[in-house]
């Protein structure tokens, strides 16, 4: 009870630091454009494009719902500090000269524990979402970038997984340094083209909502079609989909660790 108690005293203060509802009009006018604006529009179209697929996710617990309606708040208005907690900081696990993380600095917990889980079963359930064509490993999948648009007003998450195929002559020529080292993923363009899957929450999906992209279906719409990167590496970029705030950072045994921009 007293970390329940907690929590929702931090939520309530996070609430009153940000003082903006995320519906809010931006003070200084018109939002920003990106060039993701309207793939992600197209996400809450009905039929979805053949490009995503929707993967069904548990519904969030009251607690974490009322905790997502606080990141979302918090991401677009571009501050997420609130909701990390700086003294429970720490490192995230190197492999001799391979640093996962962005930088050297130690990542962040998250003050509410229903946040970290909620985003950890998200990790955790991407392997069976995906039919096991993704894994939880330094090779694959362990990191994600948030981001905010401000024209869709959506937060959203960037999951990246095939992050270091083994390097191949003849499949995949590409030294990408000392993470790759050791890699066991085979290169294999019917499962890099759908390395990337994206978590939003707008007003029209609270709770949030996950898809699985194929990057090479393209839908013909040079607006769309432009985020949606060529092989072999098929990277949807975080930067062409809005603000980029903070990276996440999972392995199994490890506890979810968040580094801000």
């Amino acid at each position: 009870m007293r970390l329940a108690s907690l929590s929702l005293l931090l939520a309530a203060a996070a609430s009153l630091l940000l003082g903006v509802s995320a519906d809010a009009v931006p003070a200084d006018g018109a939002p920003e454009s990106f060039p993701g604006d309207a793939f992600l529009q197209l996400l809450n179209k009905t039929p979805l494009p053949k490009f995503a697929t929707k993967l069904i996710l548990p519904a969030p617990s009251p607690t974490a719902r009322r905790q997502l309606d606080l990141f979302r708040t918090a991401a677009l208005a571009r501050n997420l500090t609130s909701l990390l907690s700086p003294i429970n900081a720490f490192h995230f696990p190197t492999f001799q000269k391979c640093e996962l993380t962005k930088d050297e600095n130690p990542v962040l917990p998250f003050t509410s524990p229903a946040l970290e889980d909620y985003f950890t079963d998200i990790f955790t359930s991407i392997p069976k979402l995906t039919q096991r064509k993704l894994a939880l490993s330094r090779f694959d999948l362990f990191h994600a970038h948030v981001f905010a648009n401000t024209a869709t007003r959506t937060a959203g998450v960037v999951f990246h997984s095939r992050e270091y195929p083994a390097e191949n002559d003849k499949t995949f020529p590409y030294n990408l340094g000392f993470c790759q080292v050791g890699s066991d993923e085979p290169f294999d363009d019917a499962v890099m083209r759908r390395r990337n899957l994206v978590w939003v929450m707008d007003s029209s999906t609270p709770g949030g909502s996950l898809y699985w992209i194929d990057m090479a279906d393209k839908t013909g719409n040079a607006d769309v079609d432009a985020v949606l990167q060529d092989g072999p590496f098929y990277t949807l970029y975080e930067t062409d989909l809005g603000h980029v705030l903070a990276d996440f950072y999972y392995l199994n045994g490890e506890p979810l660790g968040v580094s801000l921009y």
